[in-house]
Formats: structure tokens, C-alpha cells, sequence
């Protein structure tokens, strides 16, 4: 009854003293837009598509940002939270590979399994540990006694608990029911026996064998836990065509709804039981592609339910599940837009801007409402619809690229424009919503570049005696996303005692280092840096067999770009690719294709997660004129604590923006 009343009070322990939520007199803002470009925001605004983001540029601030090398998302994220550059986050990149293995893995969280006693009886909990260290800014300033609201926040799964007067949903990072970034169903009576099982990337594809106008098919959830062996859990689901041949009913766990045909369906519940006593719950919603003559449907991936997650993608706890009683139904998914599936082209590109545009809304509904209904001293709204649909659909603004469609461009070629026309009107929105008074920063975690061809470093590394095989020669499978989750085995025809590098990520080079490497070759010292500079000094003379223009525009070592606690993880080598260039797919997964400079065939066709910083900037905007020269990404983070008088959480390596208007203290 004490903490009730506590809290009933607004007020928390914190370090060992009672703090008071302070009234809420003055407010910090902050608007992140992934992957907003500075040069086509520059275009935009001259062209007079986005008056409200022309306008602070004209009255306040706007600014190229500094990023992260490399400028990927979840390692920019990490340094714009907590101020520190990749070796203090421990975030190198999404992937990280584990020496005694050589196996790659997720590097935003590690995971330790539930335990059950007979099958039966949860004896022990699963753990779920965010990997990256340092403590973000809006902790420090919830830890002060601020009102502080955070939304969809990039690597904050599991969420950092905030105090009374703190709330937090998570946003990049949280993982779908299956435990993966987003496991798109295709449920269709055009394939064949040979097409089912999992797409390279993020996909299940279902046979369906429709007998007069019904079929019953299953999804398959989570892995079972209580299981000795890999095994998920699946339910059963009905699909029946109406007579005309124009819907389909769906009949799901005693909920049934009739879609018609091009249409979205409403969200459905799906209950996965892993024992007597246990279930988890998802929410997913269908598309149906085609009624007929084939049945084809899709299925969007299974978010954990904000009603019922079976673990917390908020704080409080319940923090999700009070937007659900204000907004309804929403995606939890971390991979917030369904890329994989335009990328496996199982929707198109009308669908995938359907539900894109549906999603940004309901994020801007949410941060509109916090702002005016519940207003805190600082809010954090992360939107990533501009990095998506560049990711998409680069292809359709570059005639050059390999994907590019001049009818698709007709129809398309301005859909990253209108992203970024509803991004401003997000903005001017937001500005109306805010107290009078209040400080407005708007930040991207990187620009964009166009990607075409892909660089098969792993490949490179073989052809230039760096890496051994078992079998020269021998034709190797294409790994799928899906098997970081589920087992699978990398790297099966590398010779480790004889390979002297390795190539994991999407820029990442590691040496196969005695007593590091579980089976290392290379010396640490003279041989250990010899090699570095060799394969440095190689990689930076690769042409492109069809244009001779040069691939690679920077190759770094890892201990001059990085420092920190975390160092002991980072890549040896950091490749950083020139416009036009990125690290393949497979590459990412450890994979050696054939070739080594190859076409992107894919639909995902602008990147920056292997691009070099200096050409890779993200945007600064702020209402208020930015004095300090040169912002960074790792700015933010010091500049918002300083901003509230909050004292930083320890040493951070960037510096505090002087803002006019604002208090310029040293």
C-alpha cells in the first residue's frame, strides 16, 4: 500500500532517495526519422513539397548529422540513446558472430531458454538481456523526476525500465511470436510441392490444396519450449471461397470474418498453447492476393499481442496495453513494415504502401495524443516509414539500377516523396501539439544511397588466399534468414585451420586469430597486422569487372574508428562501400557465392548499411538555430540532458549542441 501511494503521489525511489515528478514547465521534443535523407530533404524543400520542414529550416535549424561508422540503424540508435560511439554501445551492426563458433547471431539481445518441469511446469523463466550498454538519455531524464514518453524507441528490447512518470515501447529489436524480425506467411494454391519451406529472407510459403471451395491449412508459432528437439507450435486455420469467387471467409480459433478480395482483413488473436497451463498470444492481419481461380493469401507476420505479450515490449509492463484501449490494435513488431515480403515479391508494391501508410498514422495518432493529452516534459517518437519505402523503392528513382521498372515508376517513382510529404505533416503537427516554449529536435539516423550491385566479400577473401575451403569448388546453398533462429549451419565448407579471414555482417572483417578464434591461425602482433594492412590495401584496388569504377571507398581498422569497453567485439576491419555498392545478402550470412561483384536483383534497392559516414549523413532540424558547427549523432543524447539540467549518466563521447535560445553553460 506504501508504493501505491507513492505512485498515487508521483513520486519514485531512485538511487537510494526519493525523487518528485517535477510539473511539467518546459518540453524537449524529439522527432527520430529513420533513414531520412539530407540531399533529397534539401530537393524536397525547394520544391515546395514540405513547407512545414522548409519552415524550421528557415527559422531554426537544419543541419547534414553525423553518423555512426557504419551508418546502420541499430548501431546509429544505440549512440544517438546513449551518446557513445559503437565500442561503448557493444553494437557493431545487426549481426555478430561468436569466435568459438564462428556461427553468427543477433547482436541486439541474447537469449536463455524457459525450463519446464516433466514438459509440463515452468520451473524457470526465459531471459531475454539487451546487449547494448550505456544508459540512454531519456532514462537520465526520467531518473530526474521528468515526465518522460517514449515510442517505438530502437533497441530498447528488452525495454529500460523508467520510473513512475516514464514510459517506454519498444521499437527495432522487439522479435515476433516466432522469435524471428518478422516471419511473413503465403498461403497459395499456385505453389508447387518444391516451393514450400522458407524464403531467403523472412518467409513461409504454404501449399494450399483447395478440394471444392475449402482448405485447411496451419501456422506455425513459436518454437515449442518444452520440446528436447527444434519444434514449433502450430494451430489450425480454414480458408473458404465465397461461390461468386470474389472472398474469402477465414475461420481462425472461433473467429471468423469475409474478406473480400484486394482487401485487408481486421486484426485476428491467435493463441499458441505450450502447455495445459501455458499459452501465448499473437495478433496478425491477412491480405487476401487472390480468390480465385488460385487461392492465394498473405499473412503479415505474428506480432506479440500489446494486450497479453508474453514478455514486456513496454514500461510499465502495461504501458502497451493502455495505447491498445486508446489507439486499438497495433503492429509490436520491432521490423515495423513488411520489406520482406515486397522484397520475396509476395505482395506488391500497392500493398506494401497500404499497410506502411495505415502503420505511420497510427504512430502519429499516438504521439499526437501524448502530446496534448497526457504531455510529458519529453517525448520521443521514432518513425521508420522513411527508411523502409527508400529501401524498397530506390529502384524506381535510378534508371540505372538492375530492378528498375519504368511502368512501376510511373505508378510508384514518387513513393518515397509522399513519405516524406507525411513525414512533414507529422512535423507541422507536432509543432501545433507542443507547449508553447518547447524545444523541437528532429534527427535521422543516416541518409541513402542506391545499391545495385552486391560485394561478395567472403568470396573475394577464398580468391585471394585468405580463406581455405574443404572442397575447392563445391557449390554451396543459399542460407536463409530464418536459420539464425532455427539452428542452421553456417560456414560448413571452411578449412579454419588454414583460413587466415572471415567476413560476417554487412561490412564486418574478422581475423582468425590464435587464441580469440576458437581454431585461429593468425599470430597476434607483427602477423595479426601485416595481414590487416594487406588485405586493407587489396580490398581498396577492387573494380567493377563492368565499369572499372572502384567498389570500396574506405577500409578501416577497427581500433581506429572504435573505442570503449566493448571493444573486444568489434570487427578487425570495417568495409565501407562506395555509392552504388553494398555487402551482399549472402555475404551477411557468411556465405560464399560465386562472383564477386554482382547484380541486386532484389526489390530492396537503396542501402547504407555498409556506406561510408562521410556521405551518408543524416538530418538535424530543430525550431531553435543551431549554433555548434558539425552535429552528430552522438550528440543528441548530451544536448537533451542539458537542455532538461540533468546531470549525463558518466562520460559520453559527444558534445552538447548549442542551441539559440537555449542555456549555453560549458
Amino acid at each position: 500500500m506504501l508504493i501505491l501511494a507513492l505512485v498515487a503521489l508521483g513520486t519514485y525511489i531512485a538511487c537510494g532517495r526519493r525523487v518528485q515528478t517535477r510539473p511539467v514547465t518546459t518540453q524537449v521534443v524529439v522527432l527520430g526519422f529513420d533513414g531520412a535523407d539530407p540531399n533529397l530533404l534539401s530537393k524536397w524543400m525547394a520544391e515546395g513539397h514540405l513547407p512545414a520542414l522548409a519552415k524550421l529550416a528557415k527559422t531554426g535549424a537544419f543541419q547534414p548529422l553525423g553518423t555512426t561508422n557504419p551508418p546502420e540503424s541499430p548501431v546509429a540508435w544505440a549512440s544517438f540513446a546513449t551518446g557513445l560511439n559503437p565500442g561503448g554501445t557493444g553494437i557493431f551492426d545487426f549481426l555478430k558472430r561468436d569466435p568459438q563458433t564462428y556461427l553468427p547471431e543477433l547482436s541486439l539481445v541474447s537469449r536463455e531458454k524457459a525450463e519446464f518441469l516433466w514438459g509440463l511446469i515452468p520451473i524457470k523463466a526465459p531471459k531475454v538481456t539487451n546487449e547494448r550498454t550505456g544508459v540512454p538519455f531519456y532514462k537520465a531524464v526520467a531518473d530526474a523526476g521528468y515526465k518522460t514518453t517514449v515510442l517505438r524507441m530502437p533497441l530498447e528490447f528488452p525495454p529500460t525500465k523508467l520510473p513512475p512518470g516514464g514510459r517506454l515501447w519498444a521499437g527495432l529489436g522487439v522479435p515476433d511470436i516466432r522469435g524471428t524480425w518478422g516471419t511473413f506467411f503465403y498461403f497459395g494454391s499456385d505453389l508447387t510441392r518444391w516451393d514450400v519451406g522458407d524464403t531467403e529472407f523472412g518467409g513461409k510459403l504454404v501449399r494450399l490444396e483447395v478440394e471444392g471451395n475449402r482448405v485447411t491449412s496451419s501456422i506455425e508459432g513459436p518454437v515449442d519450449p518444452t520440446a528436447k528437439t527444434f519444434k514449433r507450435i502450430a494451430v489450425p486455420v480454414e480458408f473458404q471461397v465465397s461461390p461468386d469467387g470474389a472472398a474469402v471467409t477465414i475461420n481462425l480459433q472461433g473467429q471468423t470474418a469475409t474478406i473480400a478480395d484486394s482487401k485487408w482483413s481486421d486484426w485476428f488473436h491467435v493463441k499458441f498453447p505450450i502447455t495445459p497451463f501455458l499459452s501465448v498470444h499473437a495478433i496478425t492481419r491477412f491480405y487476401i492476393l487472390q480468390a480465385s481461380p488460385d487461392l492465394r493469401i498473405y499473412m503479415m507476420p505474428l506480432n506479440l499481442d500489446p494486450d497479453d505479450p508474453a514478455v514486456p515490449i513496454s514500461s510499465p509492463p502495461n504501458f502497451s496495453a493502455q495505447l491498445v484501449k486508446r489507439h486499438g490494435l497495433i503492429k509490436t513488431l520491432g521490423w515495423w513494415h513488411d520489406t520482406w515480403a515486397l522484397n520475396e515479391e509476395k505482395i506488391d508494391e500497392g500493398v506494401f504502401l497500404e499497410d506502411l501508410f495505415r502503420t505511420m498514422e497510427t504512430q502519429r495518432e499516438i504521439t499526437l495524443d501524448e502530446l496534448k493529452n497526457d504531455p510529458p516534459s519529453l517525448l520521443v517518437s521514432v518513425f521508420t516509414s522513411t527508411d523502409s519505402v527508400s529501401h524498397m523503392f530506390f529502384r524506381l528513382m535510378d534508371p540505372q539500377h538492375p530492378r528498375y521498372d519504368p511502368e512501376l515508376a510511373k505508378q510508384y517513382g514518387d513513393a518515397i516523396l509522399r513519405v516524406y510529404e507525411r513525414m512533414d505533416q507529422v512535423v507541422g503537427d507536432v509543432l501545433t501539439a507542443m507547449k508553447p516554449g518547447g524545444t523541437l529536435i528532429i534527427v535521422s539516423d543516416h541518409g541513402f544511397h542506391t545499391w545495385r550491385k552486391g560485394f561478395n566479400t567472403n568470396t573475394w577473401l577464398v580468391q585471394n588466399g585468405y580463406m581455405a575451403l574443404k572442397q575447392p569448388g563445391a557449390q554451396e546453398g543459399t542460407y536463409k534468414l530464418d536459420q539464425l533462429f532455427g539452428q542452421g549451419s553456417f560456414f560448413p565448407n571452411v578449412d579454419w585451420k588454414r583460413t587466415k579471414a572471415y567476413a560476417l555482417g554487412l561490412g564486418q572483417i574478422y581475423l582468425n586469430l590464435r587464441g580469440r578464434e576458437r581454431y585461429g591461425i593468425v599470430e597476434s602482433g607483427a602477423e595479426a597486422e601485416e595481414t590487416l594492412r594487406e588485405i586493407q590495401k587489396k580490398l581498396m584496388t577492387v573494380e567493377d569487372p563492368d565499369t572499372h569504377q572502384s567498389v570500396i571507398q574506405n577500409v578501416y581498422l577497427g581500433r581506429d574508428i572504435f573505442h570503449g569497453a566493448r571493444m573486444a567485439e568489434a570487427p578487425d576491419l570495417q568495409v565501407d562501400f562506395r555509392d552504388g555498392y553494398r555487402t551482399s545478402w549472402q555475404t551477411s550470412l557468411g556465405a560464399i557465392p560465386s562472383g564477386i561483384v554482382v547484380a541486386n536483383m532484389k526489390k530492396w534497392s537503396g542501402d547504407h548499411c555498409a556506406s561510408d559516414p562521410s556521405d551518408t549523413h543524416g538530418i538535424f532540424l530543430s525550431n531553435r538555430p543551431l549554433i555548434t558547427p558539425d552535429p552528430s549523432i552522438l550528440d543528441v543524447a548530451p544536448t537533451v540532458v542539458r537542455l532538461l539540467d540533468v546531470n549525463p549518466p558518466g562520460p559520453l563521447d559527444g558534445q552538447v549542441l548549442e542551441l539559440k535560445g537555449t542555456d549555453p553553460r560549458p
